[in-house]
């Protein structure tokens, strides 16, 4: 099993990836917010993954900004957590 987190941003989304592990498998994947830079990422996780059963993705509810990768990625099957910005900054302060 994998999780993909992505950094949403306005113009570009940032992805890394770890294993159940905790093991980085990659980090600071930065694709643009269209669909050929949500097919980028397609590519780079086919590279370590079967299916989309493989691989949970998580990321932030920043704006407006992540429903197009949101969108996206749910058209291809994949699972995602949506958080809350807020809950993650507490988080972060937490720990």
């Amino acid at each position: 099993m994998f999780y993909l987190g992505i950094d949403i941003g306005k113009n570009n989304h940032v992805a890394s990836l770890i294993n159940e592990k905790g093991k980085i498998i990659f980090k600071a994947f930065s694709f643009s917010n269209t669909t050929n830079g949500g097919e980028s990422l397609i590519t780079k996780l086919n590279n370590f993954i079967r299916s989309v059963n493989d691989v949970e993705i998580g990321m932030e509810a920043t704006g407006h900004y992540w429903l197009s990768i949101y969108s996206f990625l749910v058209e291809k099957g994949f699972v995602i957590h949506v958080v809350n910005p807020i809950q993650t900054d507490g988080w972060r302060k937490r720990y």
